[in-house]
């Protein structure tokens, strides 16, 4: 998407996505702590859900999405901003064209309007279709790791048939992920994993709780229940259930959305632990994974052309 079809999306929408949530709503204007400020303690920054602008009441200054976005990252040239914004709404670039010019923009519903468009035809062991194995094989998954907690989903947008790495939730419905694709079927929810600990491990999406038994599979289990939460904004549907736990070992995103979903649950008193300092240089677990299975795998071509005696000129 472009920058002219980026402004058509809903503002609510994009600063949900990155972790910031209304202090309170009434009628088409939604209020917020500015995010683009020094802290404050009463709201003035308000986005009009009819126009689908916003407007910061002490700076006097306002405008669409991709004036807000420029706030946020000043350091971010528009070409990078503009891929960065296409990453956040990846899902809305799978829908057809027509639906970005699509007037008036409705107001942000509690579930999201596009996940009512997936319909699940099949789902089936994983390991049956190559084009799965192979895409999560590129992120570095272990697939005998993936097989205990992924299927194959097939379904359907519109009329097209697709299928992807499917991560089932507590209330059943799906996270879909594939090389071209992520999203989720209706309901969305958090996936919780028991395993009778006292500890769990608190994870964003399930690439990155594959990620973490990846790692730890050739050296040791992880003793330890689990939290996917699938989306930061699902992070208080978690607080009752980690309300039970002894230790709460968070493994967030080093982005604006996981300082935000951390600070939240240090604000309701739970006992965490950032465990994110083991791949402080990545993005996520998922983004340090694959590094660590790219410097292997040069490791073991250089021990290849060593032992083979290397090139004789």
């Amino acid at each position: 998407m472009n920058i002219k079809q980026l402004n058509q999306l809903p503002i609510t929408d994009f600063l949900s996505k990155i972790g910031v949530d209304p202090s309170y709503k009434r009628g088409e204007s939604q209020w917020y702590v500015s995010p683009i400020r020094e802290p404050e303690h009463s709201p003035s920054f308000k986005v009009n859900t009819a126009i689908n602008r916003w407007y910061d009441y002490a700076l006097m200054q306002g405008g669409k999405l991709f004036d807000l976005a420029e706030r946020l990252y000043p350091n971010q040239d528009a070409s990078s901003l503009v891929e960065k914004l296409n990453s956040l709404f990846l899902f809305e670039q799978q829908m057809p064209n027509h639906a970005l010019s699509a007037k008036p923009i409705l107001p942000r519903v509690t579930e999201p309007v596009t996940a009512a468009a997936i319909t699940i035809n099949e789902v089936k062991p994983l390991g049956n279709n190559p084009m799965i194995t192979s895409y999560l094989e590129s992120r570095a998954i272990a697939i005998d790791v993936a097989k205990r907690y992924c299927k194959e989903v097939y379904y359907q947008l519109e009329d097209k048939q697709y299928f992807a790495a499917g991560f089932e939730n507590r209330s059943g419905g799906y996270e879909l992920r594939n090389a071209y694709f992520k999203g989720s079927t209706s309901p969305k929810d958090i996936t919780h994993i028991e395993n009778g600990a006292q500890s769990i491990c608190v994870v964003e999406g399930f690439m990155d709780f594959l990620s973490l038994l990846t790692l730890q599979k050739n050296i040791h289990p992880i003793r330890s229940d689990f939290l996917v939460l699938n989306s930061v904004g699902m992070a208080d549907r978690s607080l009752d259930i980690l309300e039970g736990y002894r230790s709460i070992f968070l493994y967030l995103d080093h982005d604006n959305a996981g300082r935000k979903t951390q600070e939240k649950y240090e604000s309701a008193g739970l006992k965490t632990v950032d465990a994110s300092i083991i791949y402080k240089q990545y993005k996520d677990v998922n983004d340090y994974l694959v590094s660590q299975k790219s410097s292997q795998g040069k490791v073991k071509k250089q021990q290849a052309i060593k032992k083979s005696g290397g090139l004789h000129l």
